[in-house]
């Protein structure tokens, strides 16, 4: 079974290093990495001619050209996959140890499994790391899986479509809307790998733009029927916990920001 991992970057000679490794190292045979470049114009695309060694059973691609946004550029790899199993790791992310990938492709053997996700740690310099298991709540209180962990048969996209390009921020949580039937009801059978699969880093679009993001889920909720009073109070809820985080990051007290986030994800 091929598994595809599909890795978006633009100008990422600072991060593209880690994630190659964490790929390069995985004990899975049978990957096809896919990498789609917007054109960088630093070392990214040397760094990865010059460190990725092909063998008989793995395969590189790289696709570099301009992009019309990081929804397009998951479109790019995910239309260019050609494994049963498709991932998506941001070039600024990395897999947490070498059997990631192997014990992913145990839970494929079963032709009933759509897709298979996990924990992801969330590694904050200003705000310290957490280990984040997936909320596995309803489909309008929030995203109910961790994006970056998630592998899925391919023709998860035949049956709901690629990402929207609409999207620059939540076009993961928008797909995933799009597989439920009902707020509690997805119509894909998805199993839980419960250890950290991935490393995420802080600094992404969508940790540094939060509201644009809350904009692009109410959005998303309301096109797909799942917008209610309590979506809208959730997302209130949102809005005011980005107010009082950047009210306390101005007055010095960044700290009660780590200390509620350690506490919510212990």
């Amino acid at each position: 079974m091929k598994i595809s991992i599909v890795t978006p970057c633009w100008n990422s000679e600072s991060t593209i290093l880690r994630t190659l490794d964490s790929i390069k190292n995985q004990l899975y045979p049978s990957i096809e990495w896919i990498i789609v470049d917007n054109l960088s114009s630093d070392n990214t695309l040397k760094l990865i001619k010059e460190n990725y060694i092909e063998s008989d059973e793995r395969s590189l691609k790289v696709i570099s050209e301009k992009d019309k946004g990081i929804s397009d550029a998951f479109n790019k790899g995910v239309s260019s996959a050609t494994g049963e199993i498709v991932a998506i790791l941001n070039s600024d992310d990395a897999y947490a140890n070498e059997k990631i990938v192997s014990k992913v492709a145990e839970y494929f053997k079963d032709d009933g499994v759509d897709f298979v996700h996990g924990d992801m740690v969330f590694i904050d310099e200003d705000y310290g790391t957490n280990r984040r298991a997936p909320l596995l709540c309803s489909i309008d209180y929030a995203m109910p899986y961790n994006h970056p962990t998630m592998f899925l048969r391919k023709k998860l996209y035949d049956d709901y479509g690629l990402f929207d390009v609409s999207y620059r921020l939540a076009m993961d949580y928008e797909l995933v809307m799009r597989m439920y039937e009902s707020p509690v009801k997805c119509k894909a059978n998805g199993k839980y790998l419960k250890e950290a699969m991935v490393n995420m880093y802080a600094g992404g679009m969508s940790d540094v733009m939060e509201k644009k993001s809350i904009d692009e889920v109410e959005k998303a909720l309301r096109f797909h029927g799942f917008w209610s009073s309590e979506a809208a109070k959730n997302q209130s809820l949102r809005r005011k916990r980005i107010f009082l985080k950047s009210c306390l990051n101005k007055i010095g007290l960044g700290k009660l920001v780590a200390l509620w986030r350690n506490y919510k994800w212990q």
